[in-house]
């Protein structure tokens, strides 16, 4: 009976009902709304996802792309971010088409010969009972087409604008939508401005609606490089299946992912520190020398990329924004927050420990029911405030936490014969894996009380 609808009418019970005047109101951008998300990745195609449930929210997405993501960046997807799908009634959906993250092997030099790699441990990756759902691995761009067929679906039918840019943005000392937008077409159009009650920047690490509030990210560079890869391979490795954290004597250190699908893998790999006077040299590294990186780490194990789907490089940071709303600090008590950050513009910090996608969202998540809330008034307007101090506080715990995850990551093993070069113990390595083990799966988030 599942698939009958309002008196046994036939239908998909994922279609929700149009409301009135929804597929209309996509023809144009408009010129009032009520919340406006600027950039879609995972925060704001989350973020507008959960406000697409409530039609009499007008809610708008603008994005400068002109369309949807097509090759991702992110991929681990936390056991708490399932859950969170599983609100969108995507959960089951999800886990069936993911990579399972089941377990992590260790592998680091031999006593006997440390030019050679040997497997030194295996543990479950995420402990009995901490969740239903387990930690698994899907592609970004599919993980946000779940989102945007939800809101296909939705009552708002909400699609993104693409090639939509935000220019710049001004907060009104009263009335009912203060926040005055510009907006710019892509292809050379003409600009546009929206007035909206509340805005929401989740426009990446370079954020523009950040800037336009005033705001700025604090924190500094490790100066130290890792190139990140989807490569399909043929390899004698036989771990490759598997999660895998591999310390090399004097060549870096790698961290193979499996990607769904059961073909490629994700290869993280040590590329070795940076001269923070050249950091500009970071955009010339190639894919074939991260390739022969991750040769020389796997030795005595061969290595053969046969094609390589997506590749980049970044230099470890880690910056967190002094504030998540527009109100400064000696403003607090005079007005409410109208513009909001989430995402990467609000924290940004090494991807190894895939925190970035899944903090992301759960920033969103906890900003959207609460603007639910206030603008279908079943709370005041004070419950916005809420947002920037416990999101913050969390923001803030994954930057420290990323400190100490960076460093031991990029540290070579300890050498018994000469203790004085420092380094990582192995056995230190995979208990920081299991010590972490909630705060990775996303369930060590902690609220405090606030005002």
């Amino acid at each position: 009976m599942q698939f009958y609808l309002d008196g046994y009418r036939p239908g998909d019970p994922d279609v929700l009902p149009a409301a009135p005047g929804a597929e209309a109101r996509y023809a144009s951008l408009p010129d009032e709304v009520d919340v406006l998300v600027v950039g879609s990745g995972p925060a704001g195609t989350l973020l507008a996802a959960q406000l697409s449930t409530f039609p009499d929210i007008h809610t708008r997405l603008v994005e400068r792309r002109a369309g949807p993501l097509e090759l991702g960046r992110a991929d681990g997807i936390a056991c708490r971010t399932v859950e969170m799908f599983e609100a969108f009634g995507m959960g089951t959906r999800l886990i069936r088409e993911a990579y399972w993250v089941n377990e992590t092997v260790f592998w680091r030099p031999s006593p006997e010969d440390r030019n050679r790699i040997v497997r030194t441990g295996r543990i479950q990756d995420t402990e009995d009972g901490l969740s239903e759902f387990p930690h698994v691995i899907v592609n970004q761009a599919r993980l946000q087409e779940y989102l945007l067929e939800y809101m296909r679906k939705s009552p708002s039918r909400m699609r993104p604008d693409y090639g939509v840019e935000f220019v710049g943005l001004a907060v009104e000392p009263g009335g009912e939508r203060p926040v005055v937008v510009t907006l710019r077409r892509t292809d050379g159009g003409a600009e546009h401005v929206v007035r909206a009650r509340y805005v929401v920047g989740c426009d990446g690490a370079h954020s523009r609606v950040r800037e336009s509030i005033g705001a700025a990210p604090h924190g500094d560079f490790a100066n130290h490089v890792w190139g990140v890869m989807d490569v399909l391979a043929v390899t004698d490795f036989p771990d490759i299946r598997l999660k895998s954290a591999i310390q090399s004597a004097d060549h870096g250190n790698v961290l193979i992912i499996p990607r769904e699908g059961g073909y490629l893998v994700r290869l993280y790999v040590d590329l070795g520190d940076v001269d923070p006077e050249k950091r500009a040299a970071v955009r010339e590294i190639t894919a074939d020398q991260a390739i022969a990186a991750a040769q020389r780490v796997l030795r005595p194990y061969t290595l053969d990329v046969r094609d390589v789907a997506w590749f980049s490089v970044y230099e470890v940071g880690q910056r967190v924004t002094d504030r998540f709303d527009d109100v400064r600090a000696g403003d607090a008590a005079s007005r409410l927050p109208r513009v909001f950050i989430a995402g990467d513009a609000c924290h940004t910090h090494s991807a190894k420990a895939g925190q970035g996608m899944n903090v992301s969202m759960q920033d969103a998540f906890n900003l959207g029911w609460k603007l639910v809330s206030v603008l279908e008034g079943r709370a005041g307007p004070g419950l916005l405030r809420t947002y920037s101090i416990e999101r913050r506080a969390i923001a803030q715990e994954l930057i420290d936490f990323d400190r100490r995850w960076s460093k031991t990551m990029s540290s070579p093993p300890k050498d018994p014969a000469h203790p004085e070069r420092g380094g990582v113990d192995p056995a230190e390595l995979q208990a920081q894996f299991m010590q972490s083990g909630r705060y990775t799966a996303g369930v060590a988030t902690r609220y405090g009380p606030t005002t």
